[in-house]
């Protein structure tokens, strides 16, 4: 099991992908849903995939679950020719502008890796007042805007509209930890087909939705119009997974992390208090699954604009290395890097939320803690009331 999960990971974190071209992971998504007659595949105008699982048998009623993944990270696009050898490409997504001058980058350019470095740096554009107000109120998603692009000299010919990325091999698993060109948000997705799979193979009686989205780095473009298009079940209650930066208190190897919150919100209580029981039953049945929760505030997730737009949304994300290639130590372009132990451990927290909406009740409470704070209650309240008078006398 273990191993055809992380064969589906390896696969997914090594395809080619940026902002607005995404047509590799696509492709990989409908291949997969094709081999797997209990999915079924639409995709809204925008080119956003909604995958439906449909139980084999008749389902037991409760609110279906939506499993969400954007199917960007960030990089480059080739845009125009300057001659034979040398492009301009636009870079899409949030990197620091320090770290790319004279980077090596690589172009998927007629189905193969064409490598290129960094020439010149074409700054950003001088922004309006008008712009640098929405960016000021914007603080909270980006902390410093990268550049424009670049002007790369590459190999061989690149064609253009092709995606670029930094100059990595293929992903490679040192110990526990997979290191790659891009985990973010790739990973994600690779743990919600390995569900997927599995209930597909388990044939389990409870309707479920994954939801893989475009463009989410240059700020949840994707998502935001798939709400505005209504492509996302209203009724859906949403975990949406992330590759967030570890932070202080979040330890690689230690669990997936249930998010309560990101840079800019914190989300439905509700939701995040049904996954934490799912994984606090699973925890007492299964002595090697490990979570963790935390406000993860290294960066925002789409359960912001889920969250903002009326839906029921949490998150749950797989704690990363090098967020966004960016080794802090080195002030260079790193591989981004997770723990394996996390990422199998994200998997087996799917399978049992996606077999558990019948069975949980969804009203934001935990029913370890009511059951505790209804004992201290009925512990405290005589004495409450036998001291009271003489305190506020």
């Amino acid at each position: 099991m273990s191993a055809q999960r992380l064969k589906i990971l390896r696969d997914v974190v090594n395809l080619p992908t940026a902002p607005f071209v995404e047509s590799r992971v696509i492709a990989y998504i409908r291949a997969f849903v094709a081999r797997r007659p209990a999915l079924r595949l639409t995709a809204d105008p925008f080119g956003n995939l909604l995958v439906r699982y449909t139980p084999p048998r008749k389902a037991r009623v409760g609110r279906p679950i939506l499993f969400a993944a954007h199917m960007d990270h960030p990089g480059f696009t080739a845009t125009r020719a300057l001659d034979a050898r040398r492009i301009e490409a636009d870079f899409r997504g949030w990197v620091s502008a320090s770290y790319f001058p004279n980077e090596r980058i690589q172009f998927f350019s007629d189905g193969r890796w064409v490598p290129a470095k960094i020439e010149k740096v074409i700054p950003a554009k001088p922004t309006t007042t008008r712009d640098k107000k929405a960016a000021a109120s914007a603080s909270s998603f980006r902390d410093q805007s990268p550049p424009q692009g670049v002007i790369a000299r590459c190999a061989s010919p690149v064609a253009l509209g092709s995606p670029g990325m930094w100059n990595f091999p293929d992903a490679v698993i040192r110990g526990t930890q997979l290191h790659a060109r891009a985990c973010d948000d790739v990973a994600g997705l690779a743990g919600i087909l390995c569900m997927l799979d599995e209930i597909c193979r388990k044939r389990i009686p409870v309707p479920c939705f994954a939801f893989f989205t475009r463009a989410e780095e240059v700020g949840f473009a994707g998502a935001l119009a798939a709400v505005a298009a209504k492509t996302v079940p209203p009724n859906a209650v949403i975990v949406a997974v992330e590759c967030s930066k570890a932070i202080t208190g979040v330890a690689l190897g230690d669990g997936p992390v249930l998010r309560v919150g990101d840079k800019a919100s914190v989300f439905t209580p509700a939701a995040t208090a049904y996954c934490q029981v799912v994984a606090e039953n699973l925890a007492m049945k299964n002595k090697t699954f490990r979570f963790q929760r935390k406000l993860m505030d290294g960066g925002t997730c789409e359960s912001t604009a889920y969250c903002h737009y009326g839906y029921d949304a949490t998150g749950i994300c797989l704690p990363l290395g090098n967020y966004h290639n960016m080794n802090a130590q080195t002030k260079k372009i790193g591989p981004e890097f997770i723990d394996t132990r996390d990422f199998l451990n994200l998997v087996t927290w799917f399978v049992a939320l996606a077999e558990s909406p019948a069975t949980m009740r969804f009203d934001g409470r935990h029913p370890g803690l009511h059951k505790r704070l209804d004992a201290l209650l009925k512990q405290h309240r005589p004495r409450l009331r036998k001291t009271a008078r003489s305190v506020l006398a």
